[in-house]
């Protein structure tokens, strides 16, 4: 019987873990492609340098429109910088930053 309430808290440990680790790599991804595709004209900071400051950025874009933005670009800002699926991860963690 103690053998079953083991295997099965084990399982439910490692469930929330790795949900846990993906979002965690996902956010790592997010970070590093930023860093090489972004951070030269917002800052590595994210509060701004040539483009502007990112900071707070969910309080003026959905995930949608962001990765608009992201994606297509903007009359200041070049699009198609990233693929699609990047644009996503980069958009997602930028909604995380306050």
């Amino acid at each position: 019987m103690k053998i079953w309430a083991v295997a099965g808290l084990s399982l439910l440990l490692l469930a929330g873990c790795s949900s846990n680790t993906a979002d965690k790599k996902e956010a790592l991804v997010g970070e590093t492609l930023y860093g090489n595709k972004c951070s030269a004209c917002h800052g590595g900071n994210l509060k701004g340098a040539v483009g502007p400051s990112l900071l707070n950025i969910s309080n003026k874009y959905s995930e949608d429109k962001l990765f608009k933005v992201i994606s297509e670009g903007t009359d200041k800002m070049p699009g198609h910088l990233l693929s699609d699926a990047e644009s996503r991860v980069v958009a997602k963690w930028l909604l995380e930053k306050k």
